[in-house]
C-alpha cells in the first residue's frame, strides 16, 4: 500500500519555527511503516530561512488575503511554509491509495484547504483523509469545510486504521518513536515524549478530548532513543510532555540514565514542567543534564482561579520551586514561567503584579495569551461566533477585546523590558 502524507502550511499574522514538529503524526507514520506501508512524505514547513538559538527559526512566507473575519485587522495575513510550486514539485509521480492530511492549530484550517485543492486536481480519485487537532476539536467543521473524504478525530483512531487495513495496536503505536530519518534530510532537533495526556484537568486546557488517561513509554525506549540521535550530532532535544514530572521517580531514572551517558545536549520544554513535583534531586538533575531555559506551568497566582483551574501549584509551590532550582544552580533569568495573559473578566492589574513577584524571584516571565479552545469549559462561556476556529486565533484574540488591547501590549513591554533586564544580569 502507498500513503501520501502531508503537513499543510500555517495560515497566521504570525509564525515561527518554535519546535513545531507534527510529532502524534509522524509517529502514526512510523507506526504505519512497521506495518509494511510506504509512505511518502511532505512537510510544508520544512526549510527554514534562517536559523536562530536552538534549532528554531523563521519559516518561508508570503503575503494572502486576509478572509472577511479578519478585514478590520490592521496587519499582514500570510502564508507560511515552502511555496506553492514547491509542494506541486515533491508530489510524486505515483498512485496513492491513501492521502493522509494532518492538522494542528484549529485556526490554521485554510492550509488543508490548500493542500486539498492542489491535490485534488492530480489525484482526484484518492480518498484524502484528515486527523489531528483540528479534526478533533472542530470535528464538525472540519467535515463541512476541510475537502477531505473523511475526517477521524483522535478517539476515532482505532476506526481509522480499520478504514486503512492496518491492525491497530494501543500500545505499540504510542510506544512508538519517530524515525526523523525517514522523513527529514536536515535535522536541526528532534521532538520526543516520554508520556501522553495529562493527569490534569484544567477549563483552559482540551487535552482530555485530544488523549484521555495518561500513558508512559518504556524507560528504555526513551534512552534508546536520545542516545541514537544524539550519535547523529542532535544536541537539542525538545520534551512535548504534558507532564514530565508527574511520578517523579520516572523523570528521576531517565535524567539519571542520561546524566550518566554525558552526552553534552540541551533539552527544552516548551509545554511546561509541573513546579509541584520539583525536589532538590530533580532540580540537580535538571541542571545536570542540561536542560535549557526550563519553562514551567503557572499561569495565574489568583488562589480562587488556581483551585479552578486545577490546583496544580500556588504560590508557596512557587516561590520553594524557585529556590530549588538556584540551589542547583540555575541563575536569575535562567528558567522560565507561563502566565496567562487574556482570560474572561482577567484583573491585569493582579497580572501586573505577578508579574513584578516573578521578576523579584528572578524568574523569565513567558505570557502565554488566551484564546478559547473548543472542548475545554472556558470555551463555554463565549458566544457561538467563535465556533469559527478563525477566531479562536491567539495572536489577534486580544483586537475583539478593544478597550483592553493597549493594556496588553503595555504588559506584553513590561515584560520584555523586565526579562531583558534578567538577561543583562546574567552577563554580569
Amino acid at each position: 500500500m502507498n500513503i501520501l502524507a502531508i503537513n499543510p502550511w500555517i495560515y497566521d499574522f504570525a509564525a515561527y519555527d518554535f519546535w513545531l514538529k507534527p510529532y502524534g503524526f509522524l509517529v502514526i507514520l512510523n507506526y504505519l511503516q512497521k506495518n509494511g506501508i510506504n509512505v511518502d512524505y511532505i512537510d510544508c514547513l520544512d526549510g527554514k530561512i534562517t536559523e536562530a538559538t536552538f534549532g528554531r527559526g523563521k519559516y518561508p512566507n508570503e503575503i494572502v488575503e486576509k478572509p472577511e473575519v479578519f478585514k478590520s485587522i490592521p496587519r499582514y495575513f500570510k502564508r507560511y511554509g515552502i511555496p506553492l510550486k514547491e509542494f506541486e514539485a515533491k508530489i510524486p509521480e505515483k498512485k496513492f491509495d491513501y492521502i493522509l492530511i494532518t492538522s494542528s492549530m484549529t485556526y490554521w484550517y485554510p492550509g488543508i484547504i490548500e493542500a486539498v485543492k492542489i491535490l485534488r486536481r492530480k489525484f482526484p480519485a484518492t480518498k484524502i483523509i484528515l486527523g489531528g487537532t483540528y479534526a478533533t476539536l472542530c470535528n464538525t467543521h472540519a467535515k463541512t469545510t476541510s475537502g477531505c473524504d473523511l475526517v477521524f478525530s483522535n478517539e476515532q483512531l482505532e476506526n481509522f486504521f480499520k478504514t486503512i487495513g492496518v491492525d491497530f495496536n494501543y500500545n505499540k503505536l504510542y510506544e512508538s518513536l519517530p524515525a526523523y530519518e525517514d522523513f527529514y534530510t536536515k535535522l536541526d532537533y528532534i521532538v520526543l515524549r516520554t508520556s501522553w495526556g495529562c493527569p490534569f484537568n484544567c477549563n483552559y486546557c482540551a487535552i482530555k478530548k485530544l488523549f484521555p488517561g495518561f500513558f508512559r513509554l518504556p524507560e528504555e525506549k526513551v534512552i534508546n532513543f536520545i542516545k541514537k540521535y544524539s550519535a547523529k550530532g542532535i544536541k537539542n532535544f525538545v520534551l512535548y510532555d504534558d507532564a514530565f514530572f508527574y511520578e517523579p521517580a520516572y523523570a528521576k531514572s531517565i535524567l539519571k540514565k542520561i546524566d550518566e551517558l554525558k552526552l553534552n545536549i540541551n533539552f527544552h520544554t516548551p509545554n511546561a514542567l509541573h513546579l509541584r513535583f520539583l525536589d532538590c534531586d530533580l532540580a540537580l538533575l535538571l541542571k545536570k543534564t542540561g536542560f535549557t531555559n526550563p519553562h514551567f506551568g503557572l499561569e495565574t497566582l489568583n488562589p480562587s482561579l488556581q483551585k479552578l483551574w486545577g490546583d496544580k501549584v500556588n504560590r508557596q509551590d512557587l516561590v520553594e520551586g524557585i529556590n530549588l532550582l538556584k540551589g542547583a544552580g540555575f541563575k536569575n533569568g535562567e528558567f522560565s514561567v507561563y502566565l496567562l495573559l487574556g482570560f474572561p473578566r482577567q484583573d491585569l492589574d493582579s497580572l501586573k503584579k505577578d508579574v513584578e513577584f516573578l521578576n523579584s524571584l528572578g524568574g523569565r516571565v513567558s505570557l502565554a495569551e488566551f484564546s478559547p479552545v473548543p472542548g475545554t469549559t472556558l470555551f463555554e462561556e463565549y458566544p457561538k461566533e467563535f465556533n469559527e476556529p478563525l477566531l479562536q486565533n491567539n495572536s489577534i484574540f486580544g483586537f475583539f477585546q478593544n478597550e483592553k488591547i493597549r493594556i496588553f501590549w503595555e504588559i506584553k513591554n513590561f515584560v520584555r523590558e523586565l526579562n531583558k533586564k534578567l538577561q543583562e544580569e546574567k552577563l554580569f
